[in-house]
């Protein structure tokens, strides 16, 4: 079975620059525009973790439906590509944040008194 990489590529790489223009010329606020990638990436990991969870489980009990099985496989594979292009996506909007998240404590508290002083 062959996967199909710009299928699921192009539309999100569209409207991601769609809503990020939106946002960037006014026409909605920063928070609609992540909150609509928040329910994206959401979606994504609902549809390719439920697919492989259900994967897994037919696995498991030995089960093995030639007409499911496959078709299962091809969508939790696309879901997984959509969901690695909007993961990038999300940490873009969120370096700031996301970047403390590998900075120990201890050198956050310096870091924050040496600007302070």
């Amino acid at each position: 079975m062959s996967y199909d990489f710009l299928i699921p590529v192009l539309p999100f790489i569209g409207g991601y620059l769609a809503t990020f223009s939106l946002y960037k010329i006014g026409l909605i606020k920063k928070i609609v525009h992540v909150n609509i990638w928040n329910f994206i990436i959401g979606m994504a990991f609902l549809i390719s973790g439920g697919a492989g969870f259900l994967l897994l489980v037919l696995m498991e009990v030995g089960i093995k439906i030639p007409s499911i099985n496959p078709q299962l496989m091809y969508w939790h594979v696309e879901a997984g590509i959509t969901l690695t292009l909007i993961t990038i996506f999300h940490f873009r909007d969120y370096w700031k944040a996301a970047k403390n998240m590998f900075i120990p404590a201890k050198k956050r508290v310096k870091t924050k008194r040496r600007v302070q002083a």
